[in-house]
């Protein structure tokens, strides 16, 4: 009885072994048992005892997650070969930011070999050339006891791997070629907008330039990649540059949201406030360093990505609310953006599951993040390009009548001017003004006299051929630039709107009226002449015919 109740004990509180004949691509997670150390570092033959002993807790999920700053820690996971020879499996610790893990293949209580490796050691001392922490072994047939102690203030997320090494050489393929991809469509766009931002001058197309820097060193820092290829012989650096980067690439997505949505223009209060934040972090950041705590900078790091997840949230929804139109796209960036950080911080720390997909959930909401993101300064480039059209238009357009203003007509008309002197054209100008329309406005107010030139530039509009140049020269005053047009044909048109003006009716103050006007004409009969000597001849013939009657045409 005492043997069976031992035999149910030991399968309890053990995980099962795993064997080299399975073949999985799963974490194996819950084939480990672990000890956490008790402020006492434990020397491999206790660890083995202890393990014998049944002290080790079995982990029940396929991938291990004690937090940030969790104490020492050994894994213990029984391989066993039920063939007649030895076979080659590589374990592997699909982590790149431990820093110090060490591994022990055991063969009763004895360690027969040992790996040491991990991130504060240099990169070229690791047995295979691997971001992750790789070892190979050859298991004999029975069974083999492997033991890890892993030690890192970093969170400590353990996905471990048993498979054979061409498979691992193939998930390692993959994921390369999925960063690859990442850092290739991010790049593409870095660059795409940083040279939007050399020929515009546009801050926000560097800040997001900068963004998209920032965010991709920190991936490529925290994924392994910076240690293997940029600074291997840099150990301290390496465990250093996690959570630095990770601050710099939050500010840097902050520094793009305030200036992309304006806010110390729109949110004044809520910019000061964030900048505040900025600097309240930076001087905590600083000060762990200071006292070389890493712990403190991991978790003011993994604070401060939080807070700046909903913080661009918040900014976006509020810049919307003030009138930024760009903003919608910019929120929905935003929100994708926080879901995936959000993600992958609270799997790394331990919250929710460790999986491949919240571990990358990060890199997609980076991905769609950094499309919306191109789309919304697209969006804002658009706006702009409106507003300047628009602002333009309202730079030549009477603002009354909806014709061409003064500033309009000698932008119009130059280059015909131009080449019509050039090649001896036929032109001719005619300036008309509404006689004594003071009366106008003083008998039935000025908003019937508004009503008037309104009316009259209708009929101007109307009746002018396509290539006519028509425009409010000031007051109750009009020109008209008639191309291809003798002084002759110029009377004739001229005399025809007189009549026509005479014949039209407006409503005024409890009764219709109407109006005449007098026209000055002239022609460029001189080739050497300037507009500005056209205009002079058509105006002196406007007062003229002024003071000759009115409600004529000068010379008629």
């Amino acid at each position: 009885m005492a043997a069976l109740v031992a035999t149910l004990w030991w399968s309890v509180s053990h995980a099962a072994p795993i064997s080299t004949a399975m073949e999985t691509d799963e974490a194996i997670g819950e084939h480990l048992q672990f000890l956490q150390e008790q402020g006492i570092r434990l020397h491999v033959a206790e660890v083995a005892q202890a393990y014998a002993q049944g002290k080790f807790t079995p982990a029940r999920r396929s991938v291990l997650n004690f937090g940030i700053g969790a104490p020492p820690t050994w894994i213990a996971l029984e391989v066993t070969n039920p063939g007649k020879i030895g076979v080659l499996r590589r374990l592997a610790v699909e982590n790149s930011w431990i820093d110090r893990i060490d591994f022990f293949v055991l063969r009763g209580r004895l360690a027969q070999e040992a790996f040491h490796t991990g991130d504060a050691r240099p990169f070229a001392e690791r047995p295979v050339d691997s971001r992750y922490f790789w070892f190979n072994h050859v298991f004999p047939p029975g069974t083999t006891t492997v033991l890890m102690r892993v030690e890192t203030p970093d969170p400590m997320v353990l996905p471990v791997y048993f498979t054979t090494v061409e498979a691992a050489q193939a998930r390692a393929t993959n994921q390369e070629t999925s960063y690859g991809l990442l850092y290739g469509y991010l790049f593409a766009l870095l660059a795409y907008n940083f040279i939007l931002f050399l020929g515009l001058k546009a801050r926000r197309y560097l800040f997001y330039s900068v963004y998209l820097l920032c965010f991709s060193i920190m991936n490529f820092t925290y994924t392994g990649h910076s240690y293997q290829w940029l600074w291997p012989a840099s150990p301290h650096w390496q465990q250093w540059s996690n959570p630095l980067l990770m601050m710099v690439y939050a500010i840097s997505g902050l520094m793009f949201a305030v200036s992309f949505l304006e806010t110390r223009r729109l949110l004044p209060r809520l910019h000061r406030i964030v900048m505040a934040g900025m600097a309240t972090f930076v001087v905590l950041q600083a000060g762990a360093v200071l006292l070389e705590s890493r712990v403190a900078a991991l978790l003011f790091s993994f604070g401060f990505v939080f807070l700046f997840s909903a913080t661009m949230v918040a900014l976006g929804a509020l810049a919307y609310r003030a009138g930024q139109r760009s903003a919608r796209y910019f929120l929905i960036a935003s929100v994708t953006a926080v879901v995936g950080a959000s993600v992958t911080a609270a799997a790394v720390w331990g919250l929710i599951p460790f999986t491949p997909w919240t571990y990358r959930a990060v890199d997609l909401g980076m991905a769609v993040d950094a499309t919306l993101l191109a789309l919304a300064l697209a969006d804002q480039f658009r706006i702009g390009q409106e507003e300047r059209l628009r602002a333009e238009q309202l730079a030549h357009v009477d603002p009354l009548t909806g014709i061409n203003n003064r500033r309009a007509f000698a932008t119009l008309v130059a280059p015909i001017w131009s080449t019509g002197q050039r090649h001896q054209r036929d032109m001719s100008v005619m300036l008309l003004d509404i006689d004594r329309f003071k009366a106008v406005n003083d008998t039935h107010g000025h908003a019937v006299g508004d009503k008037a030139l309104m009316q009259l530039a209708d009929l101007l509009r109307q009746r002018m051929r396509s290539g006519d140049v028509v425009a409010r020269w000031g007051g109750e005053e009009f020109i008209v630039f008639l191309p291809e047009t003798t002084l002759a044909v110029a009377r004739l048109i001229a005399e025809r709107l007189r009549t026509e003006i005479a014949a039209m009716q407006i409503e005024g103050a409890g009764a219709q009226f109407s109006l005449t006007a007098t026209f000055g004409v002239a022609h460029n009969d001189d080739s050497k002449a300037t507009l500005e000597n056209l205009i002079s001849v058509a105006d002196r013939h406007l007062y003229q015919g002024k003071e000759l009657g009115r409600n004529r045409v000068y010379p008629g």
